[in-house]
């Protein structure tokens, strides 16, 4: 841009992403208080964008309203992949059985809060899970224990840059842990 902007061009600015900020916000059916995070998206986006703006190809309102309808494009497209990727589900929907029930009918208070949430509540599978970790810990030496809380917290690196213990030792530990949790039954994750 080759002129500075004037009080008059940002004024025309702000009106332009409080209307696009607006049609954005109806359009994804977001609740009022979420269009200034929009507004402010949609100027925050528009920024690194005004050096490219010419005076001589059009007005600068011109100009902001093409970079915030992409940008409104881009944002929507956004809003919408995570909602499907979310999976939101009412407790109130019906369930694809077609007998009548909604899923607050047969979950019960004892499944827990991730079951409301939608997350599976395969009780065998949770059987499964628990067993397997109770073999895995049987597996682990109890002097391994505190290298394992370490790790869940640091990198090998780190932990011997501390000087709690050498790298060397670190990954050799580890290495044993492995083949004890392999002799067990419980392969590698990665």
């Amino acid at each position: 841009m080759s002129r500075p902007i004037t009080p008059a061009d940002l004024h025309t600015v702000q009106r332009i992403a409080a209307e696009e900020a607006r049609r954005l916000g109806r359009s994804l059916g977001l609740p009022a208080q979420d269009r200034d995070d929009l507004l402010h998206d949609l100027l925050v986006d528009l920024l690194p964008r005004l050096p490219a703006y010419d005076p001589a190809r059009g007005t600068l309102g011109g100009f902001a309203r093409v970079c915030m309808r992409h940008a409104a494009l881009r944002i929507a497209h956004q809003h919408r992949h995570r909602r499907r990727v979310a999976r939101t589900i009412s407790l109130n929907d019906p369930l694809p059985s077609g007998d009548g029930l909604t899923l607050a009918d047969i979950l019960s208070e004892a499944d827990g809060y991730g079951s409301w949430c939608g997350q599976p509540t395969d009780r065998i599978a949770a059987l499964e899970r628990r067993l397997d970790l109770e073999r895995a810990a049987g597996a682990i030496d109890p002097e391994d224990h505190p290298l394992c809380a370490a790790l869940s917290a640091k990198t090998p690196h780190q932990l011997a840059a501390q000087g709690l213990l050498p790298r060397a030792r670190i990954y050799r530990r580890i290495r044993e842990m492995r083949l004890r949790l392999l002799a067990s039954g419980i392969p590698s994750a990665a």
